[in-house]
């Protein structure tokens, strides 16, 4: 089960590192209880620190986790969000 204050504290590291926005999908965007990993489509975080964004939020959740940046693949981040959970946006 995905502990809330660590998804809490995974957000906060993508804000820290420029993140303007943060979905959640997938299958803990349906249910957290269920959900067998944490799927998460971020805006914002150039594309040279996403491979240290990806490894910051997998140490945050201590769980399986898959980040989907919007400037490293547009399509499928439009895709995700689509169902997707806003956990953070810019205002």
């Amino acid at each position: 089960m995905i502990d809330r204050k660590r998804l809490e504290n995974a957000v906060a590291v993508l804000r820290a590192m420029g993140a303007r926005r943060v979905v959640l999908f997938g299958s803990a965007a349906r249910s957290l209880e269920q959900a067998r990993d944490v799927d998460l489509a971020v805006e914002g975080i150039p594309l040279n620190r996403i491979l240290d964004a990806d490894l910051a939020v997998h140490e945050a959740l201590n769980y399986p986790s898959d980040l989907v940046s919007r400037e490293e693949s547009p399509g499928f981040y439009d895709l995700a969000t689509r169902e997707g959970v806003v956990l953070y946006e810019q205002g």
